[in-house]
């Protein structure tokens, strides 16, 4: 492994950033689904309401896979960067290789 040369304190603000970004995503997933159906309804129409459901039922489990990557990748960022303070360059390691093995979509996945 290569040495390290973090800036706890920048590595810090970007997870506090990406945090508070992450913390909207429930909100936003609220206020789609509304507008999707208060668009339906409006329009009155079986056939945009059948489209509708199909699109959300086919988005649904890429937007469950961006929520639980995101909180996959910050937990792992967070325990290397904790690793790194406490001066466990293994630990850290570990932590860093287990972020970027976080969570696939099962329609990524290699056959």
């Amino acid at each position: 492994m290569g040495a390290w040369d973090l800036h706890v304190p920048a590595i810090q603000g970007v997870l506090t950033k990406t945090q508070g970004v992450a913390k909207g995503f429930e909100a936003e997933m609220t206020s789609l689904q509304t507008s999707m159906q208060n668009g339906t309804q409006a329009t009155q129409s079986q056939i945009i309401a059948t489209a509708m459901s199909t699109f959300a039922d086919k988005i649904k489990p890429d937007l469950e896979f961006v929520v639980k990557r995101t909180g996959d990748a910050m937990t792992g960022a967070v325990n290397a960067v904790n690793a790194y303070v406490k001066g466990d360059l293994e630990m850290a390691a570990n932590a860093q290789k287990a972020a970027s093995s976080a969570t696939v979509p099962p329609a990524w996945e290699k056959k």
